[in-house]
Formats: structure tokens, sequence, C-alpha cells
């Protein structure tokens, strides 16, 4: 299976198994299954998972830096720190913010769809991460595969860092879309009699 991948979160590996093709019937996305073992951070460990087009099974072997527990609780974190992801480049975070952007925009759930505009505002704001404070266009460092590097040298406009923070000035604030997922999630989880609190 080679090296194996470097991830600061859980999340962070979902992501990847997001973007990453099937090298069964060449679609995807990969889907995690479970991990093996559960463990301290720095730790291998190795993921489960599923092609949901095709089924195919196939393990991925990583190293996080977030200790992984079967009884942590779910969080929607990427990265804590400004460090880019060793894992995912800047073009495949793109990907990712305009898949969750057009998979929000056909939710009928308003608390998945707040749950969704968060995670690709946290998505975007990892593809930022790529540059340095003086850079307009990223660096050709900053794409890991021979598809999202030619896209960049083909089109590096829609790479810039202007033309990204005003998709992000787009969006509401960090803040505020964490506080109204967090406020989503107490009123899941509120039993049915506790609805006057």
């Amino acid at each position: 299976m080679g090296e194996p991948l470097r991830a600061h979160t859980i999340n962070e590996v979902r992501y990847y198994l997001m973007v990453t093709v099937c090298q069964a019937c060449g679609k995807g996305p990969r889907i995690l299954d479970a991990i093996q073992p559960p463990g301290k951070s720095g730790q291998y460990a190795r993921a489960e998972t599923h092609c949901k087009n095709c089924q195919d099974r196939q393990d991925v072997d990583f190293i996080c830096d977030e200790e992984l527990t079967p009884s942590a609780p779910e969080s929607d974190i990427i990265s804590p720190t400004d460090e880019p992801s060793p894992t995912i480049d800047l073009g495949q975070w793109l990907s990712l913010f305009y898949l969750l952007v057009e998979t929000a925009a056909t939710e009928t759930s308003p608390p998945l769809t707040r749950r969704l505009g968060f995670r690709a505002a946290l998505c975007l704001a990892e593809g930022l991460k790529f540059f340095g404070p003086d850079d307009e266009l990223p660096p050709e460092s900053a794409f890991f595969t021979p598809d999202t590097l030619a896209a960049f040298r083909k089109h590096p406009e829609k790479f810039a860092k202007q033309k990204l923070r005003d998709m992000q000035a787009k969006l509401p604030s960090m803040g505020t879309m964490a506080r109204r997922v967090a406020r989503d999630e107490e009123s899941r989880r509120r039993r049915w009699w506790q609805f006057w609190r």
C-alpha cells in the first residue's frame, strides 16, 4: 500500500477518502467503515473502507495527530493548526468545498444544510492554508496530483487567493456557523420532555 497517510484528524482521513478515486471502478467515493486499532496520536492505524459505487473493500494505513478512541465525540474540525494538509491538496479542498455547497443546496433539512455549509467553509479554510502571506497564487507544491496540478496550470486564476477570500467573505463567519451547528446538535440530543428548557 506504500507509505501511510499523514492526517491531523480522522476527519481529514474521511475527506481524503471522498476525493480519492476507487482503484477498482474508477469512481467512488470511499466510505470509512472502521479504524483498527484505535490508538494514541502519532501511531499507525488502518482505515477499513469500501467504495460506495462498487463496494470494493480496501484498507488505508495512516498516522493521525489526533487520538483515535471509539468513544470520542463527533467533531467537524479538520485541523486545529495553521499547517496545510500533507494529504489533501488545494485543488482537492476546493472540490470538496464545491461538492458540499452543492449538496447543501439540495438538502431539505435546515440543520443538515447548516452543517454541510459549515463543513464546506472548513474545507475552504483548509485550502487557504497553502498560501504564504505574500502569495496571490499558490505554489505548485500545493498540488499533489497530476490532475490538480494540470488544472492549476491551465486556469491559475481559479486558484487565486483573492478569489478564494471573496468566496469566504460571502459565507457567515466561522464562529457564527459553529454556534448554529452546536445549537442544532443540542436540540437533536434534547429529550422530548425537555422541550421547555
